[in-house]
């Protein structure tokens, strides 16, 4: 094994055998000579820096300590030791260095050099006293290990930067191994109220209701991730006390393959939010309730007024003209100012007939309650042809099916609303209607030729005719599609189910 991939236990006690061997080979009978062809033999023989300083001096230094320091071996014998220690470390290596030699310390200890190169290394060390030529001196041990340290730098720094990521996360982050949790984050206490500490070990049951909820979700999540790397779903869970919540949870296996059941889950409390949505849910669906029966309200209030104006301001003024006309026809001819002034009154009679004709038709087509919906946008497409001068082709071919009164007007008055729009906006020549009946679908499509409507016009919050047209048809579960471009104008599709017997 290499030594900068050695664990710091195993590095004091390479350290410790070395000084062992040191011991044993240090007998008073060598010489000078001997005992330094010993040491030579063992420093050679050496995995880690291996040196002999005396008087201040380095007497012998191995390869090891010659390569992490950078120097020559002349130069290192002719330096003093403590020279290459960073400044920073000088009095604690030396305080560290003279109570191993008293026998007070026995743990290697770490300090930093400068090497020849301007760098900045790691180093351990042990220490030891020795007699060399038969005067006092020391035996030192070391190793270079800034690479460990760097690498435990830089795993701690990204301990700390998962950390705070997880910190950051507002959903409870728990890791699992065999059903049971072995990490999990801050935000544990927050959803849970739960602190992390007494998560971890304990059964994953622990956050849910039941052993058999936590079954059943335990079975989701391991068949699942054995084929895909995540899975999300929505489930009810347990707080600390005794209050559930529904979480929206997200699984995802560790690794390539789903080995030993080893998962991570974020659970996110989703309670008030489905709260927040049903209510929304229920208020929208009140909301088009009201819309609805305000609409139905209004059309009955419509066909009252179109009547009562037939039943009474019509006949009035068909019998206010017939009265002119008797009038006119009784009058000596001698007075012309009189008959032209009848002729007058009788002209501004019919033409306020006209005007209550299309009072009533834009209240409600009679049409549209005597021949149906087919005949009213007929007449609807020839007017609007008459009055804004766009050719307007209709297509009509709804089969036998009879269809609604209230479903007819909905549809009668989303046709309108196309009408006007395409006069208002669309700067169009021609347009074409079609209505038909598609299986147990109604479809009502107008087209027209126009600049066209861009995405934005459709999803205005502020078009209150888009909006209103959307509305009327969801009442009947259907929809309304709009599509526009520069050159093929707009297009309007209206589609309606027609086995909807009542509003919805």
């Amino acid at each position: 094994m290499k030594i900068e991939n050695m664990s710091k236990k195993e590095l004091v006690v390479l350290v410790s055998h070395l000084q062992d061997q040191i011991k044993k080979q240090n007998h008073p009978r060598l010489d000078g000579s001997s005992e330094e062809d010993m040491y030579k033999i063992l420093a050679h023989s050496s995995q880690v820096g291996f040196y002999i300083m005396q008087g201040k001096r380095f007497r012998f230094v191995n390869h090891h300590v010659r390569e992490y320091a950078g120097y020559s071996e002349d130069a290192m014998l002719d330096m003093n030791p403590s020279s290459i220690i960073l400044l920073k470390d000088r009095r604690k290596t030396a305080k560290n260095a003279t109570m191993m030699l008293k026998g007070q310390r026995f743990s290697p200890y770490e300090f930093r050099i400068l090497t020849n190169d301007g760098r900045i290394k790691w180093i351990m060390e042990t220490v030891m006293p020795i007699t060399f030529k038969g005067e006092r001196a020391i035996l030192g041990n070391s190793m270079d290990i800034t690479e460990r340290k760097e690498a435990g730098k830089r795993l701690e720094e990204l301990e700390a930067l998962e950390s705070s990521i997880l910190d950051a996360i507002p959903q409870a982050v728990l890791g699992l191994h065999q059903r049971r949790i072995n990490f999990a984050s801050n935000a544990v206490e927050t959803i849970f109220g739960w602190h992390r500490e007494e998560l971890i070990g304990r059964s994953i049951e622990i956050i849910y209701r039941n052993e058999k909820d936590a079954d059943t979700i335990a079975g989701l999540f391991y068949a699942a991730l054995e084929n895909q790397r995540t899975f999300i779903t929505e489930f009810p869970c347990k707080r600390k006390d005794g209050r559930e919540i529904l979480c929206r949870m997200k699984a995802s296996r560790i690794g390539e393959r789903l080995r030993d059941r080893h998962i991570v889950v974020t659970y996110e409390d989703i309670t008030e939010q489905k709260k927040a949505e049903g209510e929304l849910k229920r208020s929208r669906q009140e909301l088009r309730e009201l819309s609805a029966h305000l609409q139905s309200v209004r059309e009955k209030e419509s066909t009252r007024i179109a009547r009562k104006i037939h039943d009474e301001l019509g006949q009035s003024l068909t019998a206010l003209q017939m009265d002119l006309s008797w009038l006119e026809n009784r009058l000596p001819e001698k007075t012309e100012p009189i008959r032209e002034k009848t002729r007058r009154m009788a002209q501004l009679v019919d033409s306020t007939i006209e005007s209550v004709h299309q009072i009533m038709t834009e209240l409600r087509p009679s049409l549209l309650d005597d021949l149906g919906l087919p005949a009213a946008i007929e007449w609807q497409a020839d007017d609007f042809q008459k009055r804004s001068g766009v050719r307007c082709e209709s297509s009509l071919d709804c089969g036998e099916t009879p269809i609604n009164k209230e479903l007819e007007t909905t549809v009668f008055r989303i046709f309108q609303e196309t009408l006007t729009n395409i006069a208002r906006h669309s700067k169009a020549t021609r347009c074409r209607v079609s209505l038909t009946e598609n299986g147990n679908e109604l479809c009502l499509e107008v087209a027209d030729n126009g600049i066209g409507i861009t995405g934005e016009q459709i999803n205005d919050h502020q078009s209150f005719g888009m909006i209103g047209m959307r509305e009327r048809a969801h009442l009947w579960g259907g929809t309304v599609h709009v599509r526009g471009g520069n050159v093929q104008g707009t297009t309007v599709t209206v589609t309606i189910p027609l086995d909807k017997g009542e509003i919805q």
